[in-house]
Parts: structure tokens; C-alpha cells; sequence
């Protein structure tokens, strides 16, 4: 096999490098290789993944409410120049045994994905890293738990579903999976930024609910669906032919996907027939139905603090990214009105917390500018309340 070079970004920065690949740690249990054979015969690395960050098998296990949210405000983005070139793998739970963690996460297990990312540092700081203020970025996905046929193991399969703009960096608003958005050795992230990716499972929010009609639904769908309307909106600019993005838009129109998602819920399960019998019916979904509705108020409060739903938000309206027509006045106000998504870290947090509250699990993935070595680059912490 071979893994050609790269080219160099408008910072004069490589996507990734293989220099001293084969030293990291990260080598000794084996790396995930995608790409297509050459004319000659040999294997052309097009992405690639190491094996031990996808594995369902935690590096540790942090139980408890004070510990994780030490954890998730302290430890997980903290001392990033020493985490340089490390991967974590940190499983977190209320009240959570090492025990169940390895039971609860099994084969065809689907889960929510909360991903952020922080800025590239050192010599060549990337131009939004340079100021007092870094947000990151923010989207959301699904993690799904697989059979690997190469070791017969279990590990995660991921796809985000990006709320963005098209850009010079080859993202493009839809659905991608982990090699393309992360390991593209081209296009991806993993040998250039430091990224957490948050899997979050709650019974109640993954399960399926089986309706009047004996079909069964699962409010992660209807997450997927309204993250797929946000992302073909972002692809059209609401009939424009394009649209424009600030540095909290990703974190906020993810958000109200999320939002219209929950609505969407909250409405099917009060149009019901006859709901108290339903619940008869279903002894077994009664408890995950009670705990959707708590996560949906706890959510609700979060994204909307101030206890009233932002216009376009509520109606949908056809307003999203920064458009060069925006009133600044107006945009502000929207904002505010859901002021905690204007972070991407801090809503990370929020909403995983969200979910470890109603009994839920969450698995977070840590990878700080993985791959070869290269000396020009550091990893910034996206910023945080």
C-alpha cells in the first residue's frame, strides 16, 4: 500500500502527514484503511482510523454527577498541548458501572452523535484561531454500534450530519460518513483539529414506540429526518442558491432541528387516540415514554432558557445562516433567545448532561490532531462559559 502526499491548504497547512506514523502509540493495535487499488496493484490510502478509538471498549469510566461534570468542563479539552497526537475513549454515568457499560452498548445499538471541534494552533494558527475568542464548530450525528468482519469485534459507525455551508474545505451540508468528514487524509479533520464526538443513548429517545397501527417509530428518526431538511435547506439557501454562516449558525440551526424534532414528538404522542390506553397496552414503553417527555422539557429549557420559542424556530421560517439581507438587530435578538447554542462546547455539554439526567449514557471519543507528526500545528480548545 502507499499513502501519497497531500496538498497544502490556503494556510499552507497539510491536511494530514504519515511522518512518523508508524512510532505512535496508536500504531501498535492497527489503523482502519479506506481508499481503492492503483494501476500497479497497490492499496491507495484515501482515509484511514485507528482501530482502538472506534473499538466499544472505554479507556475509562467516570460515574457520578460531580465527576463527569468535572470531566466535561476540566479534563476532556484540558492540557491540549500535552494530549497532542493522543486519542481518549472516556464512557460517562450518572450512575453508571463499568459492568453495564460493556453489556449496554451492543451490536446494532443506534445512539445520538454531539460533535465539536477546536482550532489548529502553532506556527500556523488557522486566521479564526488567532483572537481572544475560538467557538468551534458544532453538528450532530449517529453512531451505530457494528459487527467488525476484519476482527469479529464490536466498534462504532459514524455519520454526521452536517448543518454547514459548502466550503473550500470540502465540506458540504448533508450526511458524511466518519472516513470522509474525519480520516480523509484530504478533506478530514482527524490529523488537523482536536475533536470530541459525544455518543448519547437514552432508551427513551433511541427505543422504538410501537403505534396504533403496529408500526414502530423512534424519535431518533425523526431527528434524522428534520437534521436532513435543515441540511437540504442549507444546500438550496431556502431557494436562493446560497446561504451564508457565522460562527454560532452550525451550533443554532443544528439545534433547531433538534427543537422541531421534539415538537414533532410532543405533537404525535398527544394526537393519539386514546393515549391512557396506549399506555395500557405498552406497559414496557410507559417508562421510556416518561423519560422522553422529561428530556424533552429538560431540552426545552435548555435551548429555549428564556421560556418562550424564537419566531423562526416555532414557525420555521425561512431564515438560517447569515445572510448579507439579515438584520444584525434582529439576528441578535433571535440569538439571544437561545443563548446557550451560540456555543458549541457549552451545548455539548449541556445536552449530554441532558441526557445522563433522565438515566442515560454517554461515550465520549477524543482524538487531538491524530496521525504523523507535524511540528506546526497545536490544538485550541473550542471556548466555553
Amino acid at each position: 500500500m502507499r499513502m501519497p502526499p497531500v496538498v497544502t491548504d490556503r494556510n499552507h497547512t497539510y491536511p494530514s502527514t504519515s511522518k512518523d506514523i508508524e512510532k505512535y502509540t496508536l500504531n501498535e493495535s492497527g489503523w482502519y484503511i479506506y481508499g481503492a487499488w492503483d494501476e500497479s496493484g497497490l492499496f491507495v490510502v484515501q482515509a484511514l482510523a485507528p482501530r482502538v478509538l472506534l473499538q466499544v471498549k472505554p479507556e475509562r469510566v467516570v460515574v457520578g454527577k460531580k465527576s463527569v461534570k468535572k470531566y466535561l468542563k476540566k479534563e476532556s479539552w484540558g492540557n491540549l498541548a500535552a494530549q497532542k497526537g493522543k486519542i481518549s475513549s472516556v464512557v460517562l454515568g450518572w450512575g453508571t458501572t463499568e459492568k453495564r457499560s460493556a453489556t449496554a452498548w451492543r451490536e446494532g445499538k443506534r445512539a445520538l452523535l454531539i460533535h465539536v471541534y477546536g482550532g489548529i494552533g502553532g506556527n500556523k494558527t488557522e486566521s479564526t484561531a488567532k483572537g481572544p475568542l475560538y467557538f468551534g464548530h458544532f453538528a450532530y450525528g449517529i453512531a451505530q454500534v457494528v459487527r467488525e468482519p476484519l476482527t469479529d469485534e464490536l466498534r462504532f459507525e459514524i455519520v454526521y450530519h452536517q448543518i454547514y455551508t459548502h466550503n473550500t474545505d470540502g465540506l458540504i451540508s448533508g450526511s458524511l460518513h466518519w472516513s470522509r468528514y474525519m480520516g480523509d487524509r484530504f478533506f478530514g479533520w482527524l490529523g488537523l483539529r482536536p475533536v470530541a464526538d459525544t455518543i448519547v443513548a437514552l432508551d427513551g429517545f433511541t427505543g422504538d414506540y410501537e403505534t396504533e397501527n403496529g408500526q414502530k417509530r423512534s424519535p431518533l428518526d425523526q431527528v434524522v429526518y428534520q437534521l436532513e431538511i435543515m441540511a437540504a435547506r442549507y444546500r438550496i439557501g431556502d431557494g436562493t442558491g446560497g446561504t451564508f454562516v457565522g460562527p454560532a449558525n452550525c451550533t443554532q440551526d443544528a439545534n433547531q432541528a433538534l427543537y422541531a424534532a421534539l415538537r414533532q414528538i410532543a405533537k404525535a404522542i398527544r394526537s393519539h387516540p386514546n393515549i391512557e390506553e396506549w399506555k395500557k397496552q405498552h406497559p414496557s414503553q410507559l417508562h421510556r415514554l416518561e423519560q422522553l417527555e422529561s428530556l424533552g422539557l429538560d431540552l426545552r429549557r435548555l435551548l429555549l432558557p428564556w421560556g418562550t420559542a424564537r419566531a423562526d424556530w416555532k414557525n420555521q421560517a425561512e431564515v438560517l445562516g447569515s445572510t448579507l439581507e439579515d438584520d444584525p438587530v434582529q439576528n441578535l435578538i433571535r440569538s439571544l433567545l437561545s443563548w446557550r447554542t451560540i456555543l458549541p462546547h457549552l451545548t455539548s455539554d449541556e445536552v449530554t448532561q441532558a441526557f445522563l439526567k433522565q438515566g442515560g449514557e454517554a461515550w465520549v471519543l477524543r482524538t487531538n490532531q491524530v496521525g504523523g507528526f507535524d511540528p506546526d500545528i497545536e490544538p485550541v480548545a473550542p471556548m466555553t462559559l
